[in-house]
């Protein structure tokens, strides 16, 4: 048992054993650091207590970032010798990780407890040996020391180096969806995650409303610009789908329809996830399918029409998955999408919703290039396709020297390809994959894991088609939600004339999700008017049109 006791040098400490009804007395003037102390009269069965520390200074700290010399955010832990987590002032040592709890500045990584510090901060720690964990995302190497603090000690001063710098070659990391945070908060856990953009998203839960009044028409931003909040909002149906509404001006209401969890108790079918993407983008917002493919139902559907500006990729299999392959759904529908000829950007988020999930833990890269970091370029970036989602690895792909979102034009009977793909990992990786049209065609492995790996291949291409890279660790998961180590490119895309990107498999499976939504709104969800249900009705029409079109086209029979 651990307990905290602030007491006179003089005190007796009584125990009382409640089963056995003996109590025991300590002098604690006998008490020393380190060392057990017996009670008066003690015997070999006699309850022991061992003081931890006796002595404590305070300390006015810093963390620097060794390349520039300046103080920069950081994750941090202080641990004392038998494991016991000390926060800076400011923080909780016990963090409440549920759903909706403890949204301060304070984060559980798995049952290792974090706080979140702007670079500099106060702290009482033991005198004697501490031990010290700290991070900066996926560009800076992690932590972990030991420390010796001394009595006369008041200041204490840490550094943490950058081992690469994506920022500085055009790059800018953003995490796609984030719950709950004040704006503030997320700006200062963006900078301490090296996370340039948050998705700060609105939401309705039933009658409750969150960063709702957070939602205004201009990003949060850092002192240098680096790091912004920007509030949108996941509108949301229970069986239709969810969407990430990303940088609208104005909020895009309802937020939610079609009953509970989501909306209201009894609330009509308001409208469809087509309709709020349609509001978003005249808003000039991005609009992402959240955590992809689920809900399963109106997704195929706004696939088809064109309504998806991205997909939100998860390194999260079916509980106790294996680590290691992306042979789960989340990927697998992106990839029958992609084989049907529809362009989806991968993008990553981790819908954090509470202190179990440090912000950008899944996140992706976009290229800006030279333009200037602004939410507009970056949704452009992201709508370009030269994206890559990642939980770790630092991913980089070209195709015959062609950036992912690109077009490479082939002959009429297709052709070879010099593909490059390049990761570097802060956290040890085991495979680098190429894969055509979601099938690996070159791939390379390190046994004992590495943090740096290349690959280089000339793959034969016999038709129109999509190239990306891939690489995973088999170590993890690395969060309670069982996210693993892995990262993806979005593809390069194989032009061949005359010839279209199309599967019929995958075409007839997202005919049987826009018939199962049907079904839905036909006879299970709660009917809006009459011109409210037509609206939605036209959604699933047109996007079955869409594809029964391209069935008669490819001579396909159904």
């Amino acid at each position: 048992m651990y307990a905290e006791i602030t007491a006179s040098s003089a005190a007796t400490l009584w125990l009382r054993d409640t089963k056995s009804g003996v109590s025991y007395a300590f002098d604690l003037d006998a008490a020393k650091p380190g060392s057990e102390l017996a009670p008066r009269g003690s015997t070999a069965t006699s309850a022991r207590v061992e003081v931890l520390e006796r002595e404590k200074v305070w300390l006015h700290g810093q963390v620097i970032d060794q390349a520039t010399g300046r103080p920069t955010p950081v994750r941090l832990a202080f641990r004392s010798t038998d494991g016991r987590y000390v926060p800076p002032y400011g923080h909780r040592a016990e963090i409440n990780d549920s759903w909706f709890q403890d949204y301060g500045a304070d984060v559980k990584v798995m049952d290792s407890s974090f706080a979140y510090v702007d670079g500099s901060f106060q702290v009482e720690l033991p005198v004697g040996d501490v031990y010290l964990e700290m991070t900066k995302g996926f560009e800076y190497g992690p932590v972990r020391r030991r420390l010796e603090i001394r009595p006369e000690q008041r200041e204490l001063k840490l550094e943490i180096e950058r081992i690469a710098n994506l920022r500085s070659q055009g790059w800018v990391s953003a995490d796609t969806h984030v719950h709950f945070l004040s704006p503030t908060t997320a700006l200062l856990e963006a900078g301490a995650e090296g996370l340039n953009l948050v998705n700060l998203l609105a939401a309705q839960w039933g009658d409750l409303f969150t960063n709702v009044g957070d939602i205004t028409n201009e990003p949060l931003l850092s002192c240098d610009r680096e790091n912004m909040v920007w509030v949108g909002s996941e509108n949301r149906q229970h069986i239709l789908g969810h969407i990430g509404l990303l940088g609208p001006r104005s909020p895009i209401f309802p937020m939610s329809a079609a009953g509970p969890d989501e909306s209201y108790l009894g609330d009509p079918l308001w409208n469809s996830m087509a309709h709020w993407s349609d509001a978003c983008r005249t808003a000039g917002g991005l609009s992402i399918a959240v955590h992809f493919p689920y809900p399963t139902g109106e997704i195929a559907a706004d696939v088809a029409l064109g309504k998806i500006d991205a997909v939100e990729l998860w390194p999260q299999g079916p509980s106790g998955a294996q680590p290691g392959h992306f042979n789960f759904l989340r990927f697998l529908d992106w990839y029958r999408y992609l084989n049907c000829g529809y362009r989806l950007p991968a993008v990553g988020g981790t819908d954090k919703m509470g202190a179990y999930m440090p912000v950008g833990t899944n996140r992706a890269y976009a290229y800006i290039g030279q333009q200037e970091f602004t939410f507009t370029n970056w949704a452009k970036a992201v709508r370009s396709g030269n994206t890559f989602v990642t939980s770790g690895p630092l991913l980089l792909f070209q195709a015959d020297g062609h950036a992912p979102g690109q077009e490479i034009n082939l002959g009429a009977g297709g052709g070879t390809i010099e593909v490059h793909a390049s990761a570097q990992s802060f956290v040890p990786f085991h495979r680098l994959e190429i894969v055509l049209n979601g099938r690996v065609v070159a791939s390379r492995d390190a046994v004992s894991g590495t943090r740096e790996m290349t690959l280089t291949e000339k793959i034969h291409v016999p038709g129109p088609g999509w190239l990306a890279a891939r690489c995973s660790s088999q170590l993890g998961p690395v969060t309670s939600w069982e996210f693993m180590v892995q990262a993806h490119t979005s593809p390069v895309y194989l032009i061949v004339p005359r010839q279209e990107l199309f599967s019929p498999a995958a075409a007839a499976y997202m005919l049987a999700l826009i018939d199962g939504s049907q079904v839905f709104v036909e006879n299970l969800a709660i009917r809006p008017d009459p011109e409210r249900l037509a609206a939605t009705r036209k959604v699933l029409d047109d996007a079955r049109a869409v594809l029964h079109r391209r069935l008669h086209e490819h001579n396909v029979p159904h």
